[in-house]
């Protein structure tokens, strides 16, 4: 795991795909905290001093949509990027989020060179190990 680099908050409900985008971060240089779902990442996210960089949300989640957990975050963290995972069309994506700029979308199956590109996209820098 790395030690030290940014943190992003991985909120992906399926178990595999929760461990192989957490490894694929963690390889490229960030410290990855997960949840399972949009409650799990809301008491994460509770406190004032949150330590992420940016926030990655699949988009289906077992307990509230991601979109709109997206909303919520991007009202109460203006500093922080939303990165929405889907294997929808980015064209579906609620019309809100898509104009905002601290929010990008990542379409699955994704992989480490679209991961990069949308965390550019986002001004994050990204130091493979």
């Amino acid at each position: 795991m790395a030690e030290g680099g940014p943190v992003i908050l991985l909120i992906e409900d399926e178990p595999l795909v929760r461990s192989a985008v957490a490894e694929m971060l963690e390889d490229l240089g960030f410290v990855v905290e997960l949840a399972c779902s949009a409650a799990e990442a809301s008491a994460r996210l509770g406190g004032a001093d949150h330590p992420y960089r940016v926030i990655i949300i699949d988009v289906g989640l077992p307990d509230r949509s991601g979109e709109d957990l997206a909303k919520d975050i991007l009202a109460a963290l203006a500093d922080v990027p939303v990165v929405i995972a889907s294997g929808g069309d980015p064209a579906d994506l609620d019309p809100t989020l898509a104009r905002d700029p601290r929010v990008s979308f990542l379409g699955k199956p994704y992989g480490m060179r679209a991961m990069i590109e949308v965390l550019s996209r986002l001004g994050i820098a990204v130091t493979p190990d």
